[in-house]
């Protein structure tokens, strides 16, 4: 069963969207925030296929929480990365959305 790692720090939405992907046959693991997820991602006993991060503001600096989350999955030194989406439920400028591509992300809006 595919791994997913979901980094939401709205614990109503988190759940939400964690029980959509468990219906889904996604076994879910929820990181409350970057720091926890990183730890996630360093150990190399946990695994995931996919990496959400659930952008839930413009203040935050998510390009910068994206670029440390795929580095701390590579210094883990797996030989596959696990693929990484970035979702959120303001719009966010095209400037934004194609920097995530750029970095290796995919991009999806909750609108």
């Amino acid at each position: 069963m595919p791994r997913v790692l979901l980094i939401d720090e709205d614990g109503g939405h988190a759940e939400q969207l964690g029980r959509k992907l468990a219906e889904r046959g996604l076994t879910v693991i929820r990181a409350a925030g970057s720091g926890a997820a990183i730890a996630q991602l360093r150990n190399r006993e946990s695994v995931c296929d996919l990496v959400i991060l659930c952008m839930t503001d413009r203040s935050r600096p998510w390009l910068e929480i994206l670029r440390n989350l795929q580095h701390a999955r590579l210094q883990s030194g797996f030989a596959e990365l696990p693929l990484f989406l970035c979702v959120s439920r303001l719009p966010l400028g095209i400037d934004v959305q194609l920097q995530i591509e750029r970095a290796g992300a995919r991009y999806a809006s909750e609108e």
